[in-house]
């Protein structure tokens, strides 16, 4: 596991900084708090996942406006408050229990369709998002707002470096160094804290999969998390293993299956399924509990389906891989 201190010390070879501003608090401030960052020296610039350089010409921003969750998660963590962003009803919902929002930002539309004029009447400083954020016929608009930085949306090959990586990122362009350092050894300690939980309740090697259920109509599709994805990385960390061990897609390490595709799970598989309040229906209950082929799975019969995750972000920062490392432990029982 690479180190928050050397992550964020690398920051400054792989990202191109003019210069940055700096927090007076100390490396271990603690996360999600209001800090104070000093006056800037110059200009900060980075490269960003166009290979587009973005400059802040006033150095770290302050008035920000994030257009997707895991963006405003981070800036939100780092103890920056939004002025703006997309659907933060529906942020509330899926994120809030790992990251809640401290204010109210202004609602600027619903991912990747952010309103122009709506982010315009806020006057950022900075808009920031993942690929696809932005269409691409908006862009030369939103850049004449506020300098546009667009981050990853994932990487398979190293999902929580990548995690690690964007925060560092996202720290940089706010002047929240000590912060990000904090908050990824956070991650770092939770991870060997709960690793050691699992170990001592005799749960190492335990096969685990994060799912979403979806119904429509009479077709049930399964969207598993595989071993590529942020949470299994995660799982992993913890001496969990893979109970779904197809690698998924290239973009988020996703894969689909229906209720026959779960047969090829091991018996002692710990099924989890990701829950929101704001659901109309527990598909599980509504559309899987009573079928056949669903009741004689193993896990089923044993009492090892669970509802998960619940208003914790599967794509999030680490906020939200500590929730879920937490949420595991629980669900476990460790």
């Amino acid at each position: 596991m690479r180190t928050a201190r050397a992550l964020v010390a690398a920051l400054t070879v792989g990202l191109t900084l003019t210069a940055c501003g700096t927090t007076d608090d100390p490396a271990g401030t603690a996360p999600g708090t209001d800090t104070e960052t000093s006056a800037a020296t110059g200009p900060v610039t980075v490269t960003d996942a166009r290979g587009e350089e973005v400059v802040l010409p006033d150095g770290p921003a302050e008035r920000v406006v994030a257009l997707e969750w895991n963006q405003a998660e981070m800036v939100t963590t780092l103890g920056v408050d939004l002025i703006g962003m997309s659907d933060p009803a529906g942020y509330e919902s899926w994120v809030g229990a790992g990251a809640p929002l401290r204010t109210d930002p202004e609602d600027v539309g619903v991912r990747r369709e952010p309103s122009i004029e709506a982010v315009a009447d806020l006057e950022p400083d900075l808009i920031i998002g993942a690929s696809g954020s932005v269409p691409d016929e908006a862009m030369e608009q939103m850049e004449r707002i506020a300098p546009v930085v667009v981050m990853g949306s994932a990487d398979v090959s190293d999902p929580l470096g990548t995690v690690r990586d964007e925060l560092a990122t996202v720290a940089t362009l706010l002047g929240k160094e000590a912060e990000a350092e904090a908050l990824l050894d956070d991650l770092d300690e939770t991870l060997a804290a709960n690793a050691a939980k699992i170990e001592e309740a005799g749960l190492a090697g335990t096969p685990v999969v994060l799912t979403s259920p979806y119904a429509e109509g009479a077709n049930l599709s399964i969207r598993m998390h595989g071993p590529r994805t942020a949470v299994h990385a995660v799982a992993d960390e913890m001496g969990l293993t893979a109970a779904w061990e197809d690698p998924g897609d290239d973009a988020f390490g996703l894969s689909y299956t229906d209720l026959e595709g779960l047969t090829g799970l091991p018996d002692d598989t710990r099924f989890l399924y990701w829950g929101n309040d704001g659901d109309e229906e527990d598909v599980v209950e509504a559309e899987m509990a009573g079928n056949p082929l669903w009741e004689d799975l193993a896990f089923v019969a044993d009492g090892e389906v669970h509802r998960a995750a619940v208003g914790i972000w599967a794509y999030g920062g680490p906020a939200s891989m500590i929730a879920w490392s937490d949420d595991l432990v629980q669900i476990l029982g460790a």
